[in-house]
């Protein structure tokens, strides 16, 4: 019961979940830890996958999940210079974000909102391009959240943030 009484605290203090709180962080760890395995592991990674694919290849030709894999994989483990930077900041940029958001501070909100507000194009014309379920719920959830901690009032927020530059 302890756990319910923190969030709302956590709350009614700053209008801030504890589910985002985890949400956030939990996805600028993994966000970093890819980034950071792909440079340090990426040639390894790139190596099994291709003698993985072989395999699965000669086992069965038409293998649709082989066949589209062949397509993208390789271009992210041998051209990873921009993802691993993208992943590597995105990651501490959100962990950094939560951190903030965990010690009530304006910058924490500003910096998860800044960014998605940022990516929100990038996803958008993904979507467009390549139309996924999963990825209209990630950027669905992205905008909620960022709705929510600004509480749902973007022009105070806006003019709030324009103060300070």
């Amino acid at each position: 019961m302890k756990i319910f009484r923190n969030e709302e605290l956590i709350e009614k203090e700053f209008h801030v979940s504890v589910y985002i709180l985890v949400y956030k962080f939990m996805l600028g760890i993994i966000e970093f830890l890819v980034g950071l395995a792909i440079a340090l592991f990426g040639t390894k990674i790139y190596t099994v996958y291709q003698t993985s694919l072989i395999k699965e290849l000669s086992e069965d030709p038409h293998d649709l999940l082989a066949r589209i894999s062949e397509n993208f994989v390789p271009n992210v483990l041998t051209h990873s210079t921009y993802i691993v930077v993208y992943l590597i900041v995105l990651g501490l940029a959100k962990i950094l974000g939560a951190i903030g958001l965990i010690y009530k501070q304006n910058w924490g909100v500003d910096l998860l909102v800044g960014l998605t507000i940022l990516m929100a194009p990038f996803q958008i014309v993904n979507l467009i391009m390549h139309p996924n379920l999963f990825d209209l719920i990630y950027l669905i959830i992205g905008l909620l959240i960022a709705l929510y901690l600004i509480e749902f009032r973007p022009k105070a927020w806006i003019s709030r943030v324009l103060k300070f530059i």
